[in-house]
């Protein structure tokens, strides 16, 4: 089976939760979920992990006790480190989640973003291997310019999944144009797609996207409670696929939930519909309990399959 590469940065985060968030110069007071946990490119990259799917990182990790946390977390899930060791640590960002199960992020960047360019090379690629990318690294200068020359040289026939994040919005046009030529595949929530289809030009964000991608390029496009809609191909008519009802609780690990499951699905063959359904059952899941950054199983998506229909 092919392996699962994901170039996303790893951090640490300090999950606040707020009943709403501060005007500027006033403050709130806060209660502490439960501790610094790893977050970042750790919760997509542990779903697929959970799903059986050979899961790997290349984000560099430090020697600090940051980066030392997260190489357990990652062990405890069998994901493999392909980068080596950086003298530093990752950064730490802190998130507020307020009463509606929205979060606000502030990140403070460590190695992860700087990145050795000799890793990258230096991985031996299969060519039936799926790699990942967030949109959201490469704002960062340096780390984006490593990325996207990387990107450039991946084989014709490896496949490229690209996720969009919250920073999509400050990505260099150039070089979002130059990852999104090169992708198979192209996940965002509403939000995302709705700022990159103001940078990007006027039209039905499909429409917009197709101007930029290849033809067989896959287009996945998250709208939350609303399910998903879909384009396996250019000249395809768009199409939806239902969402599973929840009672939501906290949107904390959705999205993260949703592009894992939607990637494993992919990797062990299921058709593009067939995978957002699943994908779709697991941000449903996640949804709908009040916890931080529920990882699913694959037994607990296949137990949620059982007991609820689709809308």
């Amino acid at each position: 089976m092919a392996r699962f590469i994901s170039t996303q940065s790893i951090n640490l985060e300090l999950p606040l939760r707020v009943d709403h968030l501060p005007d500027q110069g006033a403050e709130v007071r806060a209660s502490i979920m439960e501790g610094a946990v790893v977050a970042g490119g750790f919760y997509v990259v542990a779903t697929v992990a959970r799903q059986g799917v050979a899961a790997c990182v290349t984000a560099p990790l430090g020697t600090g006790p940051n980066s030392i946390q997260a190489r357990h977390s990652l062990g405890r899930e069998g994901i493999s480190v392909l980068s080596r060791e950086i003298v530093g640590d990752i950064g730490l960002r802190i998130a507020a989640i307020d009463s509606e199960g929205v979060r606000s992020v502030i990140t403070s960047p460590g190695v992860e973003v700087e990145p050795d360019p000799r890793d990258l090379a230096g991985i031996i690629l299969r060519g039936n291997d799926y790699v990942f990318v967030s949109l959201n690294d490469l704002a960062y200068p340096q780390l984006a310019e490593i990325l996207t020359n990387w990107i450039e040289q991946l084989p014709e026939n490896l496949y490229l999944a690209v996720a969009g994040g919250p920073l999509v919005g400050e990505v260099d046009l150039d070089v979002m144009v130059k990852v999104l030529a090169r992708a198979d595949l192209l996940t965002l929530n509403k939000h995302q797609a709705d700022t990159m289809r103001m940078r990007l030009g006027r039209g039905p964000i499909a429409e917009v996207l197709r101007r930029y991608v290849k033809p067989e390029t896959a287009l996945v496009l998250r709208d939350g409670q609303n399910g998903a809609i879909i384009q396996e191909s250019a000249g395809q008519t768009p199409r939806g696929v239902p969402a599973y009802p929840t009672d939501l609780m906290d949107t904390t690990g959705a999205g993260e939930a949703h592009t894992g499951v939607l990637l494993a699905s992919l990797i062990m063959g299921s058709s593009l519909e067939q995978a957002c359904a699943r994908a779709n059952a697991a941000a449903a899941l996640a949804m709908g309990r009040r916890s931080y950054y529920r990882i699913p199983t694959a037994s607990q998506i296949d137990n949620f399959l059982a007991t609820n229909p689709r809308l």
